[in-house]
């Protein structure tokens, strides 16, 4: 199935990632930062989330 990532528009095979755990809400928050009208409801796909870890992580968060 082909989905769209509500963060970085691309259009993606599989699933979208969706937050669901306490855990990643750094991720989520800082996403927001960036992306004001996403909401972790609509998911984001595995490129996005890999880019905005690897942002935290160079960020000493």
């Amino acid at each position: 199935m082909e989905y769209k990532c509500s963060v970085c528009q691309e259009k993606v095979e599989g699933d979208l990632l969706l937050y669901i755990n306490h855990t990643e809400s750094h991720i989520i928050e800082h996403i927001k930062s960036k992306h004001p009208d996403w909401a972790e409801e609509n998911g984001l796909c595995s490129k996005c989330e890999e880019y905005y870890r690897k942002q935290l992580k160079g960020e000493g968060l």
